[in-house]
């Protein structure tokens, strides 16, 4: 931070008098403030023989900083720190420097052409919560991580279609060395909106890893990884009521040594979601819904990849997902991810906002959750497939537009696959408080 606003500094000192007073121009900031706090029991071993207990909170703050270069170029950097958790020891300015982090570096060009409006550097992509790509802030997952990628996005918008092309770099080596465990990323998304409450998209994503070294195998030339994801998303509302669904299909070679003769990516996933919103006079706003989605694959892969997805239901199982610094696992298992993968998930839930508290939205959720197949198990599940129950209740209270706090209790019901594999099958239990403020 010390070193860009220096940098800053040093270059309206050397541009000419004038000439520095455009160089931000229209600047805006702006940015949010999140505090995770977390109390939960058996989060990670799922045993009341042993004291497992969390007890953090974590602070991430993000400052958005927007401006025009030209009329028709305009930049964005995106500063994160999010590594103290309470009651650790303060920092000083030189620890604050290191652990404030560059998340998103860009400039967009409008009308590139003549109809591309292209952002090029670092950037965050896609929606969280996201079956199958979603780069950015995560959102009620454990450690609040940020995530982001390096490339170009090209956008083409008209009055009811719009087309997405993205070239990107997920991992890089440093120039002038070999390019060995590389990834990139490319991809193409079309939306279209054919009338009001009814919209559509078909996407599809290519992503490889590089293998260039020689290896102990018996192949002279290394295989890259390549991981293919299409798919086709729709959503349509009238009134209250709402239905959203996605199927997607992942093919492509799975080489993960760039051995030749591996297997394959062959999966595939689908995900519901539907809904109904009602007004109740003297009551409030009352709504019902319910998801459902399933993963698997073929013979050879029984599981759904994603690029890099966000799919993450229940308020214990979704938080402590993979990716986040404390997985609902142990060495045995891992429970957690972050799509469908090889999962039968089905959610269920009812929301009420009183009409004598129109602040408060309280909720109550059930999600089921096991694997959709006993063959990516190991041999002491047994062919149990079932992962648990889970039951939260959530409040949340709308204190403005930009400042929310969230709270609730929730356990989580282990199954049969878990006391197989594990030997156990305590209740995780959770209770947390979420305070969100944008400014």
């Amino acid at each position: 931070m010390k070193k860009l606003l220096g940098s800053t500094l040093a270059l309206a000192l050397f541009l000419p008098a004038g000439a520095h007073a455009e160089m931000l121009k229209n600047l805006k900031l702006n940015g949010s403030l999140e505090v995770d706090a977390v109390s939960a029991n058996n989060a990670t071993d799922l045993d009341t023989a042993k004291y497992d207990h969390l007890g953090t909170a974590q602070t991430r703050v993000m400052l958005n900083a927007d401006w025009d270069l030209l009329d028709d170029v305009h930049a964005k950097v995106t500063l994160n720190k999010n590594n103290r958790a309470y009651g650790t020891a303060s920092e000083n300015l030189n620890g604050i420097q290191t652990a404030v982090t560059v998340e998103q570096a860009y400039l967009k060009i409008d009308k590139l052409f003549g109809a591309l409006d292209t952002t090029i550097g670092r950037q965050f992509y896609g929606d969280a919560g996201d079956l199958v790509i979603y780069y950015g802030p995560k959102m009620a997952l454990y450690g609040l991580p940020v995530t982001a990628l390096d490339g170009g996005r090209f956008d083409w918008n008209g009055e009811k279609v719009g087309v997405t092309a993205l070239v990107a770099k997920l991992t890089g080596s440093a120039v002038g060395t070999n390019d060995n465990a590389n990834v990139n990323l490319q991809g193409l998304k079309a939306m279209i909106k054919p009338m009001d409450g009814v919209s559509a998209s078909v996407y599809g994503y290519h992503r490889t890893t590089v293998n260039s070294i020689a290896g102990a195998n018996t192949q002279n030339v290394r295989s890259p990884d390549n991981l293919y994801v299409v798919g086709l998303k729709g959503k349509a509302t009238m009134g209250g009521a709402w239905a959203k669904a996605e199927v997607a299909k992942d093919f492509g070679e799975l080489r993960p040594n760039g051995v030749t003769g591996n297997t394959n990516y062959s999966g595939w996933a689908g995900l519901a979601d539907l809904g109904y919103k009602l007004d109740l006079s003297n009551v409030g706003a009352l709504t019902g819904w319910a998801e459902g989605g399933v993963g698997s694959g073929g013979a050879a892969n029984h599981t759904f990849t994603a690029i890099a997805g966000d799919y993450r239901p229940g308020s214990i199982y979704g938080r402590f997902a993979a990716g986040s610094s404390a997985v609902l696992n142990n060495a045995n298992t891992s429970l957690g991810t972050n799509t469908l993968a090889d999962r039968v998930v089905f959610g269920a839930g009812v929301k009420l906002t009183p009409a004598m508290l129109t602040k408060l939205t309280a909720g109550l959720s059930w999600w089921n959750l096991r694997h959709q197949t006993a063959n990516n198990l190991s041999a002491a599940a047994a062919g149990n497939k079932f992962i648990g129950n889970e039951y939260d209740l959530d409040l949340t209270w709308a204190h403005s537009e930009n400042v929310s706090v969230s709270a609730g209790v929730g356990t989580f019901q282990p199954g049969n696959f878990v006391k197989a594999t594990q030997g156990v099958n305590s209740p995780a239990t959770l209770g947390y408080t979420d305070f969100s403020v944008k400014f």
